[in-house]
């Protein structure tokens, strides 16, 4: 593969060329077996090496960061620099059993829509139109995990990074690095989990970015400017904080659409679908947003979209406003884009099946899952002329023709069967050792 060929230098580490075990991983992911955790990687790869991709994974010290960065460039040479490049910031979970994974703890998890034993991780995702890979990512730490020494210790994460950041603040560094390593986006999207959060919100506005992302619908807005203003008489209350003056109107979201989206609002066309153009009924009004921990309001646009089912949709945005509202709605339609990549991802590329425990490997996988997705990308805008309907899963299904691999004859199966059974026999062994030794504390 070329693209294991431009990234080989990464992985030539202390004078060890792992290179190759690499390129055996990234084969696998992008192989078809229903499961790609190392074992069955190397049940599938030819000439791959089981303890080899092993060490690569969680103990080898190559850049994940260099990597990445590689591949956030190179993915904004095909994606960067035109109006509908975007940056969409989400988080996804992995389902763990145990309490040694790295972050892992009982938390909401977005894919079962309940509290689960997971693992949480932020990314970002660079979109242009239809097509979209993910440049970067940020494991979520519990507090819990952070105040914990020897937890951290025994999972090897950094010294660095031992310190609980909620996940604004990890999509905050995300927007922060694409710009330093040179991404092109128009944009910043995100749901409401990052939509809502105001202190988020303000800060990707300070940094000079425009942003549009969904909020829900009690988030409270004002009709104008309330003027903050401290009380001119009496003596100075200790830690009094500004208010707005009471004449201002303010309401909830769901309050102001009520009120004018029947009346305002306009039939669009957002952009062409496999279904033909999408048009939807889009109502956009200039307020303003201000809490009791900021300074001064700040002036935002709402955007309200009716769905199908007839329920609304709100976005916010710190778009100049006399944008139009056709731009808008594209705008605001756009996230579902960072939503198919973590399909692709997790179905066609093994992107939550992996099997190690600690912060080296957990980064490792990831990256090279980012990896595998830029190439997924670029064969895709190779071919979109001759096959414009060409899916990461036909990808994956051609490649396995393409890419060597294993003979699976009867020999072969049987010699998979037993390695694995040994395997798992050392495992129980393990086990055992270490309840024993539990024992006789």
């Amino acid at each position: 593969m070329e693209l294991c060929h431009d990234y080989g230098p990464h992985f030539v580490v202390k004078g060890k060329d792992v290179s190759a075990h690499a390129r055996s991983y990234l084969s696998g992911l992008v192989g078809t077996q229903r499961r790609k955790n190392i074992e069955r990687i190397g049940e599938d790869v030819e000439a791959s090496n089981y303890q080899g991709m092993q060490q690569l994974i969680s103990d080898s010290p190559w850049s994940d960061e260099e990597v990445m960065e590689q591949v956030a460039r190179e993915a904004d040479g095909l994606l960067g620099g035109h109006r509908h490049s975007a940056l969409y910031l989400d988080e996804t979970s992995f389902v763990k059993k145990g309490e040694a994974s790295v972050g892992v703890q009982r938390q909401y998890c977005g894919r079962l829509g309940k509290l689960e034993n997971c693992q949480v991780g932020v990314f970002g995702c660079l979109s242009r139109g239809s097509r979209s890979t993910l440049v970067g990512y940020r494991l979520f730490l519990p507090e819990a995990w952070a105040k914990d020494e020897s937890r951290c210790a025994k999972a090897k994460i950094p010294q660095e990074h031992r310190v609980h950041q909620t996940k604004a603040e990890l999509a905050l560094e995300i927007v922060r690095q694409s710009r330093e390593r040179g991404l092109r986006f128009a944009w910043v999207g995100g749901d409401e989990i990052y939509g809502a959060n105001k202190t988020l919100t303000d800060a990707i506005e300070d940094l000079g970015e425009t942003f549009l992302m969904d909020v829900c619908s009690t988030l409270l807005l004002f009709e104008s400017d309330p003027s903050l203003h401290r009380p001119k008489m009496g003596r100075p209350v200790k830690g009094a904080r500004p208010s707005p003056k009471p004449e201002v109107r303010v309401q909830t979201v769901a309050k102001w659409a009520q009120e004018c989206f029947a009346t305002e609002s306009r039939l669009i066309t957002i952009r062409e679908t496999t279904r033909g153009a999408l048009r939807v009924r889009l109502w956009v009004k200039a307020l303003w947003q201000w809490d009791k921990s900021s300074a001064a309001a700040r002036p935002r646009l709402l955007i309200a979209r009716q769905e199908e089912d007839g329920n609304l949709k709100y976005s916010l945005s710190n778009c100049a406003p006399e944008t139009a509202w056709e731009r808008l709605g594209y705008m605001q339609a756009q996230r579902f884009w960072i939503e198919r990549s973590f399909q692709d991802a997790k179905s066609e590329l093994g992107m939550a099946q992996y099997e190690v425990r600690g912060w080296r490997g957990w980064h490792h996988h990831m990256t090279l899952v980012c990896l595998a997705m830029l190439f997924i990308l670029k064969e895709r805008l190779l071919l979109a002329d001759e096959v414009p309907l060409l899916s990461a899963r036909d990808i994956v299904e051609l490649l396995t023709y393409y890419l060597p691999r294993r003979n699976r004859d009867e020999d072969a199966v049987l010699h998979c069967l037993r390695a694995r059974h040994e395997l798992r026999r050392r495992d129980i062994q393990r086990r055992q050792k270490c309840a024993r030794k539990k024992l006789t504390k």
